[in-house]
């Protein structure tokens, strides 16, 4: 029989949106990527779609979409992600789940994944049935089947959990080797044998039979191998990873399984070009006489012949069971001198307030719902589906009579406070090593939102217990105390309101087109943001008011209908001065506020407090209550003006300097410091400038960096660098859509040899690679015919491509 071989990746990463946004804020330690989720998606998750195998010389032999040939899971949140903010790489992984049904007799590689990555063990029975009906109902919305395995955060299991993926559907998940108690034969009545501590053989499947009368198949991956590709250096070379995993079990007369499980963030994220020793590993192990499989297909091919009985409460990432995330067991990210005594008190707030939002959750909703727990466990519909047709299916599915507007807001509110305790629990709360770091705050800030939504529905305030729970938790950083302290400073500072929002509007439309990308990160979120009868005037000759808009805004939830509508003027006087007020139609000025704007105004300008309290109230905003996300684009947009005013000035001042650095070059003599630096700035900005074009200038290229190479001037490579990636990214696009252009190919290989080979800069070649070879692909299958100029001038794009010569012949494509 064959030997067979399996590699899992489980791709994850925790939900990171503002749970009041609905928007993954910048991060700051993700830079220079927006967050994380943008960075490990641009180091792994997108680099599987399209990895690169090399021939001995660096060219590109082949690209591969990894995930076609592996079995692989995808967090339900972040898949949700890609969907919306990397569209290409979620393709590839639907594209690839397809190709690998083909490849496996009919079984996809894709397995679905418990909802939220929450530690199974430790939740209720309830949430552990919503945890698995929601990751299915979300794994057959994206993949348009029925899942086969499921996989457990951190492989956390015990019985009751395993009882409730059996009874929804799911054949197998998949455990590290110390979660196996007991092994015995199928066939024969030996008596069970002690497997634990690793000693269970990883070759074969095992049925595990429950007390229900229920069963299911649980695989047991080599921990040793597994191990050397997290920790070990096994993907330096792919060769070598391939040979380690076909060795790993000898030929047999039964079929025998060598398997992996890893986090697929291994291959290029934790590992850099980690996804190309994947491809090549599996590449290697198809030439073999081992042949590649993935869970679903072994398990049809070489059902059980043995039983197991599981490790009851254990995980693969804590030695001490399921203590990882509730105890300061010794498991931690290794920061010295840090203890996690906070992650009892955390686990015990957040335990409370679970239990206090179910009990009223069963009392409010049974006002409204058949079956409240039965709508929640509905709801994901819902929630992967935010059309108000599809919301009102649910409701009338599930409600016991007709809901008025208000009654549908409460319904809605009190589902979201439902879905805000479930992601309140994900893993990664307490996995690391301090209470105040990225991923503890962001649970509390979905407890935040719970406490919210409820107090906004029936004026009970949890929060004052919760925070007294909190105090319970010690931080390791001294200014911050304990968790009270840091639900204070990371936490409630998140929270955006209906009123800030209509601020942060009024505020924005003072410097922001609403046609400009500025919106779109908003309008991406949950709410949606309106204006009407908007004046906006830019008076900079005015004291006080260099620009002043007034307006009516409203604001609706996409998510629990709610909606409000505000008047609002805002002002600019200059630096950071901004202000907006704003209050509601049924204010007694609201109605007035437009008669006389030019008044208005002037009480901006002067800052005449008494009549702006008289008007609205204390209802004011400032530059900080701009989302944070805004923050940046509109600290750089008050300063817009008058950086463009200075770099005008610099210009002319360098232009007046060409004849003297024209003599200081031929004396070699650089010239002050001051000078040069601005006459960097010029030749920068001139050549950034000429790569906005879609036919740049080579001659006007070569002519300011030839000066700044005669002159002995330091440009801003970075600044280059982005400009010229932005327009490969442009014509690579165009190219795609349209390649039968000759004369555009011609262009874009010429200015990739300008900026290799003449005046060489970091060229980041990724994109306009993968641009290339999709588009090759289109071309072999015959979408377009390319003319002889055309292909010739494909062929030599490629070459500068770095794309080898095997790789340029038309036919060879992989999928």
């Amino acid at each position: 029989m064959p030997r067979y071989v399996c590699i899992h990746g489980h791709f994850y990463q925790p939900p990171r949106e503002n749970p009041w946004l609905e928007i993954v804020e910048p991060q700051e330690s993700a830079s220079p990527w927006h967050d994380w989720n943008d960075r490990i998606t641009a180091e792994c998750y997108e680099r599987n779609t399209a990895s690169r195998i090399l021939d001995k010389s660096g060219n590109i032999r082949k690209i591969c979409n990894n995930y076609s040939r592996i079995s692989f899971n995808i967090g339900p949140t972040l898949l949700s992600w890609l969907k919306e903010n990397a569209p290409r790489c979620y393709r590839g992984i639907l594209d690839a789940d397809a190709a690998g049904i083909e490849r496996f007799s009919g079984h996809g590689p894709a397995m679905a994944q418990v909802y939220s990555h929450l530690i199974m063990p430790l939740a209720n029975r309830r949430d552990k049935e919503t945890q698995v009906r929601w990751g299915i109902a979300d794994f057959k919305s994206h993949f348009g089947r029925m899942p086969e395995g499921m996989w457990l955060a951190e492989t956390a299991v015990d019985t009751e959990t395993l009882e409730v993926l059996a009874e929804n559907g799911i054949l197998f998940t998949v455990l590290a080797p110390n979660q196996a108690g007991e092994v015995r034969s199928l066939k024969n009545a030996e008596p069970w044998r002690d497997v634990r501590w690793g000693k269970i053989d990883p070759g074969m499947t095992y049925l595990c039979k429950l007390p229900s009368g229920k069963s299911i198949n649980l695989f047991f991956y080599d921990g040793t191998l597994s191990h050397d590709i997290a920790f070990g250096g096994l993907l330096h070379d792919g060769g070598a990873f391939a040979k380690r995993l076909i060795s790993a079990r000898p030929e047999a007369a039964n079929a025998t399984l060598s398997h992996v499980a890893t986090d697929g963030e291994s291959y290029g994220h934790h590992h850099r070009n980690g996804d190309m020793a994947l491809a090549y590993c599996l590449e290697a192990i198809e030439k073999s006489d081992a042949r590649l499989t993935i869970y679903g297909e072994f398990l049809e091919k070489a059902p059980p012949t043995h039983e197991v009985r599981i490790v009851e409460n254990s995980a693969w990432s804590c030695a001490h069971g399921v203590e990882r995330w509730r105890s300061d067991c010794g498991c931690s990210g290794g920061t010295p001198d840090y203890h996690q005594k906070w992650r009892a008190p955390l686990r015990d707030a957040l335990d409370w307030l679970r239990d206090k939002l179910g009990v009223l959750f069963e009392h409010e909703g049974g006002k409204y719902l058949k079956s409240p727990w039965e709508a929640r466990d509905d709801y994901i519909s819902v929630i992967l589906d935010r059309s108000e047709k599809m919301i009102d299916l649910w409701l009338t599915e599930h409600t016991t009579h007709t809901l008025s507007r208000e009654e549908k807001i409460k319904v809605l509110k009190l589902m979201e406070s439902q879905r805000s305790a479930l992601l309140m629990y994900t893993s990664c709360g307490w996995f690391f090593d301090e209470i105040s770091g990225l991923e503890a705050a962001q649970i509390l800030r979905y407890a935040a939102r719970a406490i919210g939504l409820i107090r906004e529905l029936t004026g009970l305030n949890f929060e004052i217990e919760f925070s007294r729970l909190l105090e319970k938790a010690p931080s390791n950083v001294p200014e911050l105390v304990n968790g009270k302290r840091v639900y204070e400073l990371l936490v409630k500072p998140s929270q955006v309101s209906l009123e800030r929002l209509a601020a942060h509007y009024g505020l924005s439309v003072l410097f922001f087109d609403q046609a400009s990308d500025y919106w779109k990160e908003l309008s991406g979120g949950c709410w949606d943001v309106a204006g009407e009868n908007i004046s906006h005037e830019t008076a900079p000759e005015i004291a006080g008011s260099k620009a002043f808009a007034a307006g009516k805004v409203s604001v609706s939830s996409r998510i629990t209908m709610e909606k409000k509508d505000f008047t609002f003027a805002a002002n600019y006087r200059g630096g950071t001065a901004v202000v907006c007020g704003i209050i509601q139609p049924e204010h007694g000025y609201a109605g007035s506020i437009f008669a006389n704007l030019g008044s208005l105004r002037d009480i901006f300008a002067t800052s005449d407090k008494k009549k702006l309290i008289e008007m609205f109230g204390h209802n004011f905003f400032s530059l900080r209550h701009i989302l944070n996300y805004a923050q940046r684009a509109m600290v750089n947009k008050l300063l817009e003006l008058d950086t463009s005013r200075v770099e005008k000035g610099l210009r002319d001042v360098v232009s007046n300097y060409y004849g003297i650095f024209e003599y200081l070059a031929t004396l070699n003599v650089k010239a002050p410091p001051i000078i040069n630096s601005v006459a960097g700035i010029d030749l920068t900005y001139s050549v950034a400038n000429i790569l906005k074009d879609d036919a740049p200038d080579l001659s006007s290229l070569r002519a300011y960096m030839s000066r700044s190479r005669q002159w002995n001037i330091a440009l801003n490579t970075e600044h280059i660098e982005n400009a010229l990636r932005a327009w490969l990214t442009k014509q690579m696009r165009g190219m795609y859509k349209s390649p039968a252009n000759a004369a555009r190919t011609e262009l874009v290989k010429d200015v990739i040899v300008f900026f290799t080979s003449e005046f060489p800069m970091r060229l980041d070649l990724y994109e306009a690679q993968n641009y290339y070879y999709a588009t090759q692909i289109q071309i072999t299958r015959g979408s377009w015919q390319l003319s002889p100029d055309a292909r010739t001038a494909f062929k030599k794009l490629g070459s500068v491509l770095k794309f080898a010569e095997e790789a340029l012949e038309m036919g060879i494509i992989d999928v």
